[in-house]
Parts: C-alpha cells; sequence; structure tokens
C-alpha cells in the first residue's frame, strides 16, 4: 500500500450534512404557527355563532312585531292607548307591545310597536312608528 491512506468517513444516508438539528427546531415552529392559526380560526368561529345566533333572534322578532300590528293595519285604524301581551308557546321568550297616542286633532294615532325579549341577562327589543287613522 504505498501513498497516503484516506480516513474512513461515515455518512448517514437521507440527512444533508450540517443540518441535522435544525430539522426538530422547525418541527416545533411549525406546530407552534398551525397552534397559533387553529386557535385563531377556532375563536372566530365560536364568534360567528354568537353573532348568527342574535341576528336570527332579531330576524323572529321583525317577524314577530309584523305579526302583531298586522291587525291594526289590515283594520286601517287603531283606537288610543297601550295594547300588550305575549306571543304563543313557541315564540314565548318574545313579548309585544302596541302604544297609539293621539296627534293633535288631526284624528291620526301614531302607533309604536315594540317587540322585546331577553337574551343572556341584557333585554333586547325592536321598535318601528307608523300612523294609523284613530278609530
Amino acid at each position: 500500500m504505498e501513498g497516503n491512506p484516506k480516513p474512513f468517513v461515515r455518512r448517514v444516508v437521507g440527512a444533508p450534512s450540517g443540518q441535522g438539528g435544525f430539522l426538530l427546531l422547525e418541527t416545533l415552529l411549525a406546530i407552534i404557527f398551525l397552534t397559533v392559526g387553529l386557535t385563531t380560526v377556532l375563536r372566530s368561529y365560536g364568534s360567528s355563532l354568537k353573532a348568527l345566533g342574535i341576528s336570527a333572534d332579531y330576524t323572529k322578532a321583525l317577524v314577530l312585531l309584523e305579526r302583531s300590528l298586522w291587525p291594526y293595519e289590515a283594520a286601517g285604524s287603531i283606537a288610543p292607548g297601550t295594547f300588550s301581551g305575549e306571543f304563543s308557546e313557541e315564540d314565548g321568550d318574545f313579548q309585544w307591545e302596541i302604544k297609539a297616542s293621539e296627534i293633535m286633532d288631526l284624528g291620526i294615532c301614531e302607533t309604536r310597536a315594540t317587540v322585546s325579549w331577553e337574551k343572556r341577562g341584557k333585554v333586547r327589543h325592536v321598535s318601528v312608528v307608523t300612523y294609523l287613522k284613530r278609530e
């Protein structure tokens, strides 16, 4: 054997030389970013569901408001005073109130219809004002 012998070099197949430690760090960073991203998405999803529930309540209240005011609108007139009540068992969380007050001697009543309900300890309401002939 002549010349300089070559030293024995051991190579691991599949691992780039000099970057063996970065694979663990990259994996941990990817898991952290994924966790933060999923947490943000899940919070947004919960907020969206809450907003959707509130919107559904307001839409239902508007439908019930029209239902409570319709008999007076169909008759075309209303007597001055305050009328109130509750809806059927299905809509038992909602209450309605109609206040009709005569405007001077014009024979017209300003009619304010309100539907209210309680959700999460807070009273919410929807109102509309219309003018009807005095009975």
